[in-house]
């Protein structure tokens, strides 16, 4: 399970300390640092999230709004909305959720 911290507090938490194989996004955090790598599956062009969608996810307890996955990934928010609504459909169609309203 995720912890979720903001940088600055990862930084200033001396009693828990990285781990000895400490994965990037965990390095990054701790020293503030922007991620470089692009051909990273995490990476994203987004310098308050430190780059990294995984630093993003552990910041933000209660997720985000469409509009904010649509600014931190550079497209339009109906298209967000769009594939929101194609993800919901599959899983609909999978039986995975068994109280999805239909519209």
């Amino acid at each position: 399970m995720f912890y979720r911290k903001t940088p600055k507090e990862t930084r200033l938490d001396k009693e828990n300390p990285l781990d000895p194989t400490p994965t990037c996004f965990e390095v990054h955090e701790k020293w503030c640092v922007e991620c470089d790598k692009e051909d990273c599956r995490n990476w994203m062009n987004y310098e308050e999230d430190l780059n990294c969608a995984v630093i993003c996810a552990r910041k933000y307890d209660n997720g985000l709004s469409l509009r904010e996955v649509a600014e931190r990934m550079n497209v339009s928010f109906p298209r967000v909305s769009q594939i929101e609504h194609a993800a919901f459909k599959k899983l609909k169609a999978g039986n995975l959720l068994k109280d999805f309203a239909s519209e």
